[in-house]
């Protein structure tokens, strides 16, 4: 079960020094948030209301799992920022905080496929870019569109994504992937994906 928890919680959150820290980013659900200099910040918000369940051994698991991580890909590669648990209305949450040099990082620790860059390195690294996207327009989908479009984009950068989470991005989103992005505002959005569903879609969303 801790394990289980433990990964439910480690959804990661980057910068590529303790000083870039997680207060950068509060928020009360599950988001990744990709900075402009390239670096993800991640926070992960769990349900901790079980009796059985320890927060002493679960914070001592987290830190020996980023531990054992930086010791086979280098300091920055990943960093413990925050771990506490609250209690509010009631009830008690794990909020998780963790910092990550790159998305190579943040993919690999948390066992996801990720990409965060250039629009047109993407293809060159060998994804299959969707062909039709939703146009944004200030926070709000405006119809369809192709992806030629999002390539014409001067400085157009994309996140691909297979993961539920809430995604935040350093710009404006301008196109996302058709039927697995929900637009929430200029720069956030939610990403669905069920890893166990046959027709499980990696998430695009395009912003500069």
């Amino acid at each position: 079960m801790k394990r289980k928890l433990c990964a439910a919680l480690c959804i990661g959150l980057a910068a590529g020094t303790a000083a870039a820290c997680g207060k950068s980013l509060e928020t009360n659900e599950n988001t990744v948030y990709v900075k402009k200099d390239g670096t993800i910040i991640g926070a992960s918000i769990e349900d901790f209301n079980e009796d059985y369940y320890d927060e002493a051994e679960l914070e001592a698991y987290i830190t020996e799992s980023v531990d054992d991580y930086v010791a086979l890909n280098g300091d920055g590669s990943v960093l413990l920022d925050r771990f506490q648990v609250e209690e509010k209305d009631g009830g008690k949450s794990a909020q998780l905080y963790l910092n990550y040099g790159t998305y190579i990082d943040y993919a690999q620790f948390n066992g996801v496929e990720m990409y965060a860059g250039q629009a047109a390195q993407a293809e060159e690294d060998g994804y299959e870019l969707e062909s039709t996207l939703i146009k944004v327009e200030k926070g709000e989908t405006a119809g369809k569109a192709d992806l030629s479009e999002a390539l014409a984009l001067d400085g157009a950068k994309v996140v691909i994504l297979g993961e539920e989470t809430t995604l935040k991005v350093d710009g404006s989103i301008f196109y996302v992937s058709d039927g697995n992005v929900e637009v929430t505002g200029k720069n956030t959005a939610k990403l669905h994906y069920d890893p166990e569903g046959e027709d499980a879609a990696l998430a695009y969303v395009f912003y500069k």
